[in-house]
């Protein structure tokens, strides 16, 4: 959401620095170039990511090591840490990767992150700004292009050019007005200056939403005298502590995995800053020898950049090990309270060994199954349920209100509120059915299991009919529009009779069937009869040939989905029927859920959509 208005918030503070005081115009100027190049940068790299950065992501993250590496090259690579990690977290979201294998990913963009200090620090010394106008013209070129990689190529280019702009002009302002934008006068020693620089660092990243800027504030301000070597060192270690909120922001909008690698990552982060405070003399000491050894002189700006490295190094190093137990902890530590994903209410493994209370467990999982279906396909036909559970007719309902839902993503539906309570259905079906040696029972478990498949088809029918439903029905042509609205009509009325026989506690099994059977035989009439009656509306030219062909699938897949509705409703009555048969013979059930004993006449009502359901 903040990334949202980075920019204006950029341009507002740009203005208001201009007209305050003409030393920091520069500066602000140039920092928010930075960050559009930086957004172009990102913006770029995401046009290659149908295909390429997917399968490199999945194919190069199997072990923890592979993980950071991939990490690690392609934030060095795309210079966006936070374009790696919403891929990452996409993919753990979607389970094409695991938490932990997510979290070496992380990791790895910090370590990754740490090369755009180098690319910052090396090109300070030099007349860059020169080079960004050819990379924007170019960029530009590109972006004309037709193709999507030449227009990633394209922002790519101008992401560039724009951050090689922003950098000269920070370089400058911090060159021409050092006394004015000075962080010597701030300049302090011990802890109290490495805890007051690593504040700012923080500080400063954490409201311009990017490492690289405040890192190319820092390097400035170094290279132009007015921050010294230390206090550069500890607010460069300042942006990565700052850096964890543009990942928190990100996951708020995010699944439970997505919080979780939000969380690895401010785990990293607040680890490593924590040791590097306690052990900063030591580490200042090890940033100093390697820098010689790598022929740097003191004052080189590069030294930042060996800085930055050297800590995010010994982070991966350190945690490294540790990923599989951050992985468990923060699974059990953080638990998913997606109220959109629906969870079994009745079935679970401790009553598989009670065959009277699993089979009222399961006939009632069941019908929480179809009353999820019930509101999917209800939606799906532009109906609310109240519409179909009123006495209203369902003519008047339809021309009162022609489509009363907006569309429904089926597909995420089932993912989220039937295929876990199916899997869970089958799941329990077979554990009850293993212990016990009752054929009766077995066959009962077996109709209810087979009475959820046939919801489910059910609803995979509604997905083929929705795409052109809504359109048709709405057709300007109003005698296609009136075929479509007949087809919505009639599924409304088959789930309205369906509604009817769950909730009349007094409506025998048999009889039950027998007006499913019905229902069945009008439905599939109705689609033999299609071909005639569509190819005499062909040859009045009342439709066109592509709407006939949809009209005919469409009147197919309607029948599928009242076949399916209505197999489901009467294979659920024959288990109740054979109850019923079997209580005739018996007077008395052995106890049930709640331990009480039940008559013939309870156990029929048992079976019925618990309460909760009904509503």
């Amino acid at each position: 959401m903040f990334q949202k208005y980075l920019i204006p918030l950029c341009i507002v503070a740009i203005i208001y620095l201009v007209s305050t005081s003409d030393a920091l115009t520069n500066v602000s100027a140039g920092l928010a170039i930075l960050l559009f190049g930086m957004l172009s940068l990102g913006s770029g790299f995401r046009a290659f990511n149908g295909g390429f950065l997917e399968n490199l992501l999945t194919s190069s993250t199997s072990t923890a090591v592979k993980s950071i590496t991939f990490g690690t090259i392609a934030t060095a690579v795309m210079q966006s840490s936070s374009l790696v990690s919403v891929l990452s977290i996409s993919f753990v979201s979607a389970a094409l990767l695991s938490l932990a294998q997510g979290i070496g990913v992380i990791f790895g963009a910090n370590l990754g992150n740490s090369a755009g200090s180098w690319l910052i620090a090396g090109v300070s010394g030099m007349k860059i700004s020169a080079l960004a106008l050819p990379l924007i013209v170019g960029g530009v070129l590109f972006n004309f292009q037709s193709s999507k990689a030449s227009k990633g190529i394209g922002q790519i280019f101008i992401g560039i050019g724009f951050f090689f702009l922003g950098v000269g002009y920070i370089k400058d302002g911090f060159e021409e007005y050092k006394e004015v934008v000075d962080f010597s006068q701030y300049a302090m020693e011990g802890l109290g200056g490495v805890l007051l620089f690593v504040g700012l660092g923080a500080l400063m990243t954490a409201i311009v939403q990017s490492s690289h800027a405040t890192l190319t504030i820092i390097i400035s301000a170094f290279a132009a005298g007015s921050m010294s070597y230390e206090n550069a060192l500890a607010a460069t270690l300042g942006t990565s502590v700052g850096g964890v909120m543009t990942a928190v922001i990100a996951s708020l909008s995010t699944n439970i995995d997505g919080k979780r690698l939000a969380v690895a990552n401010c785990i990293f982060n607040f680890s490593i800053a924590l040791l590097v405070i306690a052990t900063f003399d030591y580490f200042v000491l090890v940033n100093s020898t390697i820098s010689m050894l790598l022929g740097l002189e003191e004052n080189s700006v590069l030294r930042i950049a060996v800085f930055h490295t050297l800590f995010n190094l010994v982070g991966v190093v350190l945690l490294l090990p540790l990923i599989p137990k951050i992985a468990i902890f923060l699974e059990s530590a953080m638990k998913d309270k997606d109220s959109q994903v629906d969870k079994p209410l009745y079935v679970n493994d401790t009553i598989v060994q009670y065959q009277d209370t699993a089979f009222i467990a399961l006939t009632r999982e069941v019908y929480h199954l179809y009353e999820n279906a019930f509101e999917l396909i209800s939606h799906a036909l532009g109906f609310s349920r109240q519409d179909i559970r009123s006495q209203d007719k369902i003519d008047d309902v339809l021309k009162a209100r022609i489509w009363a839902k907006e569309d429904v993503d089926i597909e995420i539906f089932y993912i989220k509120k039937i295929k876990v309570l199916f899997n869970a259905i089958l799941d329990f079906s077979t554990e009850v059915q293993a212990h016990t040696q009752d054929k009766a029972y077995i066959y009962k478990f077996a109709m209810l299991t087979s009475a959820s498949r046939h919801i489910v088809e059910a609803i995979k029918n509604m997905e083929l009919l929705q795409p052109n439903l809504k359109k048709n029905s709405l057709s300007k042509n109003q005698i296609l529009s009136n075929e479509y609205n007949a087809l919505r009509t009639h599924l409304a009325l088959l789930l309205r009779s369906i509604e009817e026989m769950n909730t009349d506690e007094e409506l025998h099994p048999q009889v039950a069937i027998v007006k499913l059977k019905a229902q069945k035989k009008a439905f599939k009439k109705i689609d033999k009869d299609s071909i005639v009656h569509i190819e005499s509306m062909l040859s009045k030219k009342d439709i066109s040939v592509p709407s006939g062909t949809s009209l005919l699938n469409a009147v197919g897949f309607s029948h599928n989905i009242a076949k399916e509705l209505a197999n489901a409703m009467i294979q659920i009555q024959k288990t109740r029927l054979e109850l019923d048969e079997n209580q005739n013979e018996s007077p008395l059930q052995s106890c049930f859920v709640w331990g009480h004993c039940f008559s013939s006449h309870k156990i029929r009502k048992i079976n019925k959509p618990p309460k909760n359901l009904q509503a």
